[in-house]
């Protein structure tokens, strides 16, 4: 009887330290996953009013990755003249996500990027070192950024 009760305190300890063991849970929603850039709509200028150049990135293999609140892209092409990954930190807020801080990533160290004209991540959707989008769309399977200059479609891979 002892024993089983011994047995029985044991099993329920290791089932609560397992419940709560992962003290790091995602508030992204909706946002958290890989997600394939589709589509790009870009404005020859900002001061116009329409998204009227189009880029099929179908073929590009650009993915965003979202997890806590980093987000990894990669691409088969190289992002930054060094690597075909840029790590990236960010905000999202129901409507609004803001890239605020973008990395080159090395194997023994990260590079901050400080220069807010670069045009190095330009072919994935971020001017300079950071952006801010409007969230127009975001479904289990779709999800649509629009920036000053930039409109991505996105599709979910599940």
């Amino acid at each position: 009887m002892i024993i089983h009760i011994k047995h029985l305190l044991l099993v329920c300890g290791l089932a609560i330290m397992g419940a709560t063991s992962c003290s790091k849970l995602s508030t992204n929603g909706p946002i958290d996953g890989m997600w394939r850039l589709e589509e790009m709509y870009s404005k020859p200028f900002s001061t116009c009013n329409d998204y009227s150049e189009y880029t099929d990135k179908r073929s590009e293999g650009i993915y965003w990755k979202f997890q806590l609140n980093l987000l990894s892209i990669t691409s088969t092409a190289m992002l930054n003249g060094h690597t075909t990954e840029t790590i990236a930190r960010f905000n999202y807020d129901k409507d609004r996500l803001q890239i605020t801080k973008t990395y080159r990533p090395f194997r023994d160290r990260d590079s901050l990027l400080t220069d807010a004209n670069t045009s190095i991540l330009q072919s994935i959707g971020i001017r300079g070192n950071a952006s801010n989008y409007d969230i127009k769309r975001l479904t289990s399977s779709r999800m649509i950024l629009c920036s000053e200059n930039d409109s991505l479609v996105f599709y979910k891979l599940h």
